[in-house]
């Protein structure tokens, strides 16, 4: 299933893939389907300040170069680990697409579930890339733990991903993109 957005360059999201509702309603996110997020601006979507620095900084590197990139992260179910590979690919007049490849998807026995701390609630820092959570001092997979959780967390990057050199887009499979997704918007 592809999942993909458009950007116009202010960074409002113009566009969405066909599968975008039904991958929304599989991972109960009825508040990102289509009608809820064309229109609004990518940041709105992205909770955290580091994170939205973060892919801010993305989006001005792949505009200024004009290359496609590629960024790996985690997008984790309470039960199930997800490896994605985000492509960033410039378009016309500063548009961008955004399409998040699904590379491995593994299981588990356990349920970690992950929901938003507020302000000044007690939370774990969660790295928005890799999924892990700071645990006394250290970065760790929340499944490798070993028991069910229920964390809140305060959404940031850890200083390995964001250390973590751009990669251009190379060996990973591109697909077909619909004429809907690639349409110049203003």
């Amino acid at each position: 299933m592809l999942t993909a957005y458009t950007l116009d360059r202010r960074d409002r999201i113009i566009a969405v893939s066909p599968e975008w509702d039904q991958f929304a309603l599989d991972n109960d996110g009825r508040a990102a389907c289509q009608d809820q997020v064309v229109g609004r601006r990518l940041m709105d979507a992205i909770t955290g300040d580091p994170v939205r620095m973060f892919m801010t900084a993305i989006l001005l590197r792949v505009r200024a170069s004009g290359q496609v990139e590629a960024v790996p992260y985690r997008c984790d179910s309470p039960t199930t680990k997800r490896r994605y590979v985000m492509l960033l690919e410039p378009l016309a007049e500063g548009t961008l697409l955004v399409s998040h490849h699904l590379e491995n998807e593994e299981l588990t026995e356990l349920v970690i579930r992950v929901r938003t701390a507020d302000f000044g609630q007690r939370a774990h820092q969660r790295c928005s890339i890799c999924c892990r959570v700071k645990e006394a001092g250290l970065w760790v997979d929340p499944f490798a733990i070993g028991v069910n959780l229920d964390l809140w967390v305060i959404h940031t990057i850890c200083e390995d991903c964001k250390q973590a050199p751009p990669q251009r887009y190379g060996g990973h499979q591109r697909r077909a993109i619909p004429d809907t997704l690639v349409a110049s918007v203003s």
